[in-house]
């Protein structure tokens, strides 16, 4: 059975993302990274053994009854909370109760997401199953995230400092992008607050009065299938709607050159937080011996 989004936001894209089927290292580097544009990629994940192997009873037989932490919403919206700067509510259960919950589509008042969990350190037995792009420099790679809910979670509009690839493993995903450009148009929280990278919209559900800008952006769209990988620049702002019952992706997190920090949302952060620029300038400084020390905290 497929579960669908209700999101409301209908805009029209300016235009389609490009698919690229298994674009060499270099020509990655040469023509996606440079181009600071989203980019589908194809045929990448071929080998992956988490593309055949990642059903529900395999993991639940892997993972078993480990504790992991849920992410919970009310309206299916995982919002962060402004003042705390983490994801309202969390809550501790066993891995299969959750695989449990996705599989009966249960009703419930609550709506569960695993979120932004860090493969290496949560889940070591399934790092066989997957591989880290050869994209990435080694010498930037910052984590490896598993996400995995059921349809109709969606993640806020927000960007993220870093260069990522959303890699879908099962079900799929529609999202948003909106170029780093139009920062104005999307009403991010202040800089000096704990979520400058989040924005206040609730784009399916806006508040024209409150928000008026808002209806000047132009935004790209995707439906992103499993097998697929989306290369999502840093500080691209997107809004992610998971669909289909089951729902699994992989990101890769990497760090971006620092001249990406002079794009609006860059600067804005630059400007209210000036210890940024010093914390990059570190990143890119460090050796390796930092890096791992990094990954291993993240």
């Amino acid at each position: 059975m497929n579960i669908t989004t209700e999101n409301k936001f209908e805009g029209t894209a300016v235009n389609q993302i490009e698919r690229i089927h298994k674009p060499t290292p270099e020509e990655f580097k040469q023509k996606i990274l440079s181009s600071r544009k989203p980019v589908i990629i194809t045929g990448k994940m071929t080998d992956w053994k988490a593309l055949s192997l990642w059903s529900v009873d395999y993991l639940n037989n892997v993972v078993g009854d480990k504790e992991i932490n849920i992410h919970v919403s009310k309206n299916k919206i995982f919002n962060v909370d402004p003042e705390a700067g983490f994801t309202i509510v969390s809550k501790k259960m066993k891995f299969t109760d959750f695989t449990n919950w996705i599989v009966q589509e249960k009703t419930t008042e609550e709506y569960y997401y695993l979120q932004q969990s860090p493969i290496t350190i949560t889940f070591p037995e399934l790092v066989p199953d997957i591989e880290i792009p050869d994209y990435i420099d080694k010498k930037l790679f910052m984590i490896t995230n598993l996400w995995m809910g059921t349809g109709g979670n969606v993640s806020p509009l927000h960007h993220d400092m870093s260069e990522n690839l959303l890699s879908q493993v099962r079900g799929r995903k529609r999202v948003l992008l909106f170029a780093p450009k139009q920062t104005s148009l999307l009403y991010p929280y202040p800089a000096h607050s704990k979520i400058p990278h989040m924005s206040q919209l609730n784009i399916d559900q806006l508040d024209i009065d409150k928000f008026p800008k808002f209806q000047k952006a132009k935004y790209m769209e995707c439906l992103l299938e499993p097998g697929e990988m989306l290369f999502i620049p840093a500080f691209w702002w997107h809004q992610v709607y998971s669909l289909d019952q089951l729902n699994i992706s992989v990101n890769f997190w990497w760090k971006t050159h620092f001249k990406e920090y002079f794009t609006p949302p860059g600067r804005r952060l630059v400007a209210q937080i000036p210890g940024l620029i010093w914390h990059t300038l570190k990143n890119f400084a460090g050796g390796n011996s930092r890096h791992s020390q990094e990954t291993s905290q993240s």
